[in-house]
This record gives structure tokens, sequence and C-alpha cells, in this order.
């Protein structure tokens, strides 16, 4: 589990980290998981790539790739060279089969026979119109399915003064892509895109919109009657091999959790003994969006 990222972890001074006095049994500790989904890796640049291209690749900030290989503006690449890249997330399912929607972290995660099938980018809900959180199952689905316009979006297109739209039939027009898996939520479900540049985002009326390689082999493989978890967890723990403590962290939709939140709620966890707590307030602080290693046994602490 070794990460190179833990040597910038360790810079931060632990008088930042007094947290208020809040009283951690009246606050719900932060579930700890124990699977992931992602490795770290070294990637070796080819022709035509930019540190940009590579970044959005992995789901990172270039910000990120650039810091943790030690690249300065304007990032020059050469081929052949190698560069520390991570597309590891926490997998926020106490399950072992089905499918779990984070909104926290944009993502969804398909599992069967306790491992990791998929991790698959998704967009959700945007603030005014949430992914709802819950419990669900996949009750039926359709191929190139016709868009039935809710009202409540028609009245949102008559607001924008756009055409107002009752049916929209299957085609390249129709924002539910060729394929719909209907949830046990009325006027949900997991569906295509006509926009695949929105996947990653929130952006939806409430539904989970993926992109079409993505969806169609959900469509393909995942049968009807499966469970689907949605969740909404920007902050995420994970305890592997006993002592090996990781730490992922998003910028969500929602309100924000203040680090004084954090710092409580961590501990309350139960794994403050196995955590350097410099190191998980720096990665709670930057928001870096994947997963990294802030153990206390880390070299250098």
């Amino acid at each position: 589990m070794h990460s190179r990222i833990v040597a910038i972890l360790g810079l931060l001074p632990a008088a930042i980290l007094a947290a208020a006095a809040l009283p951690s049994a009246a606050l719900e500790p932060l579930p700890v998981y124990d699977r992931v989904a992602g490795a770290e890796r070294m990637y070796a640049v080819t022709s035509g790539d930019t540190l940009g291209a590579i970044a959005q690749r992995y789901g990172m900030k270039v910000a990120l790739v650039a810091r943790v290989n030690t690249l300065a503006e304007p990032y020059p690449l050469h081929i052949g060279q190698r560069l520390w890249v991570s597309n590891r997330h926490i997998v926020p399912a106490a399950g072992d089969d089905g499918i779990v929607i984070n909104v926290g972290d944009r993502t969804l995660y398909w599992l069967r026979d306790n491992k990791v099938v998929a991790a698959f980018p998704v967009a959700v809900g945007r603030t005014s119109w949430e992914t709802p959180p819950g419990n669900y199952t996949i009750i039926g689905r359709r191929r190139d399915p016709v868009w039935h316009v809710p009202p409540s979006i028609q009245k949102e297109m008559k607001e924008r003064g756009d055409e107002v739209k009752k049916v929209v039939p299957a085609g390249p027009d129709n924002p539910l892509g060729s394929y719909w898996l209907q949830l046990s939520v009325p006027g949900y479900g997991i569906h295509g895109t006509n926009k695949p540049a929105s996947v990653g985002k929130f952006t939806t009326h409430g539904c989970i919109r993926l992109r079409a390689d993505d969806i169609e082999r959900l469509y393909n493989e995942v049968p009807t009657g499966t469970t689907v978890d949605i969740v909404d967890a920007p902050v995420k723990v994970a305890r592997l091999d006993g002592d090996v403590v990781l730490l992922e962290v998003h910028q969500g939709s929602g309100k924000p959790m203040s680090p004084d939140i954090f710092t409580a709620r961590l501990r309350a966890a139960g794994v403050e003994d196995l955590v350097n707590m410099a190191a998980a307030r720096r990665a709670f602080d930057e928001k870096w969006g994947i997963a990294v290693d802030v153990s206390r046994k880390k070299r250098g602490f």
C-alpha cells in the first residue's frame, strides 16, 4: 500500500489540528469500509499525452498529479517519462453483492460475490433535483427508451424559455441514451446520456447518468432484482490489512463538513490510534478525491 502522497501529507504542523471541544459521543462516527476499487500505479507517458489528459483519465486533479510527481508549470512531458497516478477509491458498501451509487464521489460501484466488478463515473442530481438516498431494486429495463417528460421538467422548460416537450422519442436527441434500468422509486432510473461530458457532475434531474459503454454493460450483465443502494458519502474511510487506514475526501454538493466535525467523527470511528491525524487533516482540507494512506505506521512519522 505504498503511497508517494504520504511524503506531502506529513508536512502539516500539528498545531492546526486542535479541534473544537465537540462531544464525540454525540457525533455519528464515520463508517469504516474494507474494500477499494482501482489502484496506484506508474504511468509511462506516450506520444500526444498532456498532464491534463492523464489526470482526467485517472479522475485526478492536475495540481495533485503535478505535486506528487514534482512537476513545475508548464508541466513539460517526454515520451517514456513515468508518472505516479492513482484511481484508487474506497467502496462505500456493507454488502457483498449489488450496486452502490455514491452521490458524494459521483461513482457507481458494482459488486458481485464480495468482489468489485467495476466502478463507473456517473452524473447525479443537481442541488435543486437531489438523487434520493435509499435502498432500492432494479425492477425493469428498456432498450431505446422513450422519455415521457415529467410535468415538473416541462415547467422548468417553460420557465427557461425552451420548447416544452411532453414526449422525446428514442434516438440521438433523447437524454436517456440507449438504455434504461428502472429503480423501485417512481420516476428514477439508471440510464445513458446524449451528453457524455456531463458524466461525473451534479447535473441531472435526480436520475443516475452513465457513459454509453458503461450503461450498456450494466444493462446486459446486471439482472433485474439487483439491489441498488444510493448513499451520499463525500468523506470515506477504509481499514485494510489490519492497520492500514485510507481516507478519501471529495467536494460534495451539500453543506460541507467542518474540519472540527471531521476530526471528531474520525476519532469516533475507532481508528484514531492507527491514523496520523496531521496527514488525515491535510487530506481532508485539500479534498484530493482519491484514497490516500493516512496510517500512523507510514515511515517518516
